[in-house]
């Protein structure tokens, strides 16, 4: 019933407005001055071409500076704000976290292959989507483009498209700067200064410093974890040379994060409680008990050269980029004070006790070339043509080590007796090689009246290549080499693949400032070795494209005086070979295993809606609303932890329960891990329903001040974060609720507000997962651990800033 009236007013609200003849697609205003733009209407670039947003017949939520300053973001991984169907989920590190649109993600610790949702960054992919989770700073808008997004924005889109375009250098002297703090430790500072250099030529320069202390309390050491300090730099040197405009940009930035823990919110046995004593488990618990951090640095740079060549009815566009990122981090595996290894508690071996070293560097370096073809204006016939080079380097290295006790006749967190220790360590070292050609385009053609036929390709060769080794000798003196003899590998292993991919499509423009579209899209993720520590690297199975068939129709319209503006979406998306990371660890073996591979199929399917209100020139109201229905099926999966004690065992060529933890008997008469056959699985940090609301109200104190107040609220319902379908880690609907008021100049001047985060102090989780590996192995395993972010944390502060 819900969803039939949901469906109903939608329904309603596009036939109400498809009646009006003079209407105009309403979005976050730019400021631009172009040529034919009401007021508060936007151009982007979804379809690599610069056009009103109205005009784009596909779901894009489109942001300014202005409207990101509002909510307080400061990095991507909250543009969940703006956007009702993007998730965002916290890993312990960059490598592990991801994004999700429409339920599609990528959430895999190995390096082996793309996201499902790509980051562009100027007009150049992101190689791997780690680099995508980034401070933001002179920002003229940012674009989220649901997925699949394979036909002009290269083969790894498979999810959708976050879409990040920085400020030009501009015509006359101009600058702004703002620093931010709020409690906690909290701090912001970036600036940005623009000037013409000569009339061809202009010079812009950016930047930023941000820090945070930390929330997160470590009673062991005695100090605030997960915070970070991070900084960077971008300049800009651009050339107008008459029908030739010329783009150089460098930039660099590096984050030094103390981050991320997770903090204990369950605990049922008394053994892991008093170890982890004094921080007590629960829902309200902000403290974590480790004599060690989990930790990560950065550091990113990019170099690129665009070039634009005006034809006069199309333009040639040239875009160069080398990008160059780094990144190590270290894990305290097992969550406790273990400073020496101790006796954390069991009846069965293997006696854990100690878990403190597990990490290690990635480097990559990646050259790209893109060269199309674009229409100008609004043609009968429009196009967009273009080639595609891209040609990546990646490094990867890793070590582990795990002291154990063989000795139970201890007391709970006693010291292990030396003679009781084994001690055991690996390293190992991986070289990946990807390239990638491809050509595309795509026309849309008037047939007659408002219709018009959209049709796009890409088609395109990739190869990848992996070398990779386990080393045979232990990385820390005395310890028990981890690799040796079977377990030792060593190996190289390449696949290629060809693909073709493309859209079509239908859009009916009703008015100038209304339109229906319908589309059909086909995408592409390519294929993925593995890279990481526990690789068999002599025996490296190449892990299956990702494709996707995708259905979306829409209605884009505002009425004549704009007052009221509207875009709503329903899709269908059918994946095949969906790649997710499995969990075969065997928690009675303590053998930890995690490995990419293909689901069977997964399907998402939903509406959405994007709708601004604007009674007077005071007052606005913005509204987003998405409802998904993501679901998956996958062989082979590992079971929740709580669930493998009471797996079956399934004879050698038996039919394999479904959703149901098993151990298949092999023909020599071996026994697999626990696994299970899911069906029908809820894709992870998918909520059913979410919800954004942002009033605004602001009205003229002065001839160049502005006062304002604006609020923001967001609800999204429950979620459960493990692809094993672990009814443990689920985190409950909740809403959260953002005010500011303040200031602001209307074209120069000083700026000044107040913030306050999180209203009601709605305590929630990001991710969540089960106790350590150290304890899980002999204790309850009901124990659970969760990340909080800050936004789970009710904190206020305050801002200031001069533009000029």
């Amino acid at each position: 019933m819900k969803k039939t009236l949901i469906f109903s007013l939608l329904c309603g609200t596009a036939l109400t407005l498809g009646a009006n003849p003079a209407m105009a697609q309403q979005a976050e205003s730019t400021g631009a001055d172009d040529a034919g733009l009401a007021p508060g209407e936007i151009v982007v670039t979804a379809q690599r071409r610069a056009e009103r947003l109205q005009d784009v017949p596909l779901a894009v939520t489109a942001v300014n500076a202005a409207a990101l300053e509002a909510k307080g973001i400061t990095d991507t991984k909250n543009l969940a704000q703006v956007s009702p169907s993007l998730t965002y989920t916290q890993g312990n590190n960059p490598s592990n976290s991801t994004f999700r649109i429409r339920g599609i993600g990528t959430q895999v610790f190995g390096q082996g292959g793309e996201a499902s949702v790509s980051v562009v960054m100027d007009g150049v992919v992101l190689a791997r989507q780690a680099q995508g989770f980034a401070d933001l700073a002179d920002i003229e808008r940012i674009e989220v483009l649901r997925g699949p997004q394979g036909t002009l924005f290269g083969k790894n889109a498979t999810g959708g498209v976050i879409s990040i375009v920085t400020a030009r250098p501009t015509k006359e002297l101009s600058g702004k700067v703002t620093a931010s703090v709020a409690e906690m430790g909290e701090y912001h500072l970036n600036g940005t200064v623009s000037a013409p250099v000569s009339d061809t030529i202009g010079v812009r320069v950016s930047g930023f410093y941000n820090k945070d202390d930390g929330y997160i309390q470590n009673v062991t050491l005695g100090r605030k974890t997960n915070g970070y300090a991070s900084w960077g730099l971008r300049g800009k040197l651009e050339f107008d040379l008459g029908p030739l405009n010329l783009l150089a940009t460098g930039e660099y930035s590096k984050n030094d994060a103390d981050c991320c823990l997770s903090v204990p919110i369950r605990t049922d046995n008394p053994q892991l409680a008093a170890l982890q004593f004094p921080v007590v488990a629960g829902p309200n618990n902000t403290q974590v008990a480790t004599n060690g951090g989990s930790t990560s640095i950065t550091s990113q740079e990019t170099y690129s050269l665009e070039g634009n060549y005006d034809l006069g009815g199309a333009t040639i566009t040239s875009i160069t980029a080398y990008q160059k990122y780094a990144f190590d981090n270290q894990v305290d595996v097992d969550g406790l004070n273990t400073a020496v290894p101790i006796y954390s508690g069991g009846t069965a071996a293997p006696f854990y006790a100690q878990f403190d070293v597990n990490g290690g560097p990635i480097t990559l370096n990646q050259f790209s070339q893109e060269l199309r073809v674009a229409s100008n204006g609004k043609n009968r016939l429009n196009y967009v043509f273009g080639l595609y080079y891209s040609n990546l380097n990646l490094d990867r290295a890793f070590v582990r080590r795990i002291v154990t006790c063989n000795t139970n006749a201890l007391t709970l967190g006693a010291a292990c007796p030396t003679a009781n220790q084994v001690a055991s360590s690996g390293s190992h070292f991986a070289h990946l090689d990807n390239e990638n050609y491809a050509a595309f385009g795509q026309v849309d053609y008037q047939l007659f009246g408002g219709l018009k036929a959209i049709a796009g390709i890409r088609v395109q060769h990739e190869s990848v290549k992996v070398y990779g080794r386990q080393d045979a000798a232990a990385p820390f003196a005395g310890d028990v080499p981890m690799f040796s003899g079977a377990t030792l590998t060593s190996g190289t292993t390449s696949g290629s693949d060809d693909a073709v991919t493309g859209k079509a499509g239908l859009q009916y423009e009703i008015s100038r400032n209304a339109q229906f579209y319908g589309t059909y899209t086909r995408g592409y993720k390519g294929q993925s070795l593995g890279t990481e520590f526990n690789q068999t690297f002599n025996n490296n199975p190449v892990v299956a494209p990702e494709t996707v068939n995708a259905y979306e129709i829409g209605f884009k319209g505002s009425n004549a005086d704009r007052t009221l503006s509207v875009s709503v979406a329903a899709y269908l998306a059918d994946y095949s070979n969906l790649q997710v990371q499995a969990n075969r660890s065997d928690q009675s073996t303590g053998n930890f295993l995690f490995v990419t591979t293909n689901a069977g199929k997964a399907r998402t399917k939903g509406v959405e809606v994007e709708a601004t209100v604007r009674p007077d020139d005071h007052f606005s109201m913005t509204f987003g609303f998405a409802y998904t229905h993501a679901r998956f099926d996958a062989d082979g999966i590992g079971c929740p932890l709580q669930l493998q004690a009471a797996a079956v065992t399934v004879a050698f060529g038996g039919t394999t329960p479904v959703n149901t933890c098993y151990r298949q008997r092999a023909q020599n008469g071996t026994l697999s891990g626990r696994i299970q056959d899911v069906r029908g699985g809820i894709l992870p940090n998918t909520p059913e329903w979410r919800l954004n609301l942002s009033p605004r109200y602001e009205t003229e104190i002065s001839d160049s001040q502005v006062a304002y107040a604006t609020a923001s609220l967001a609800y999204q319902s429950e979620v459960g974060f493990a692809l094993e379908q672990d009814p443990l880690l689920v985190q409950r609907g909740y809403t959260t609720i953002d005010a500011t008021i303040g200031i602001r100049p209307i074209d120069s001047g000083f700026s000044a507000s107040v913030f306050v985060r999180n209203l009601t102090g709605e305590r929630f989780y990001t991710s969540m997962g089960h106790a350590s590996s150290l304890t899980s192995q002999t204790l309850t395993p009901n124990n659970l651990t969760g990340f909080l972010p800050k936004g789970a944390f009710r904190y206020f502060g305050a801002s200031v800033g001069y533009k000029f």
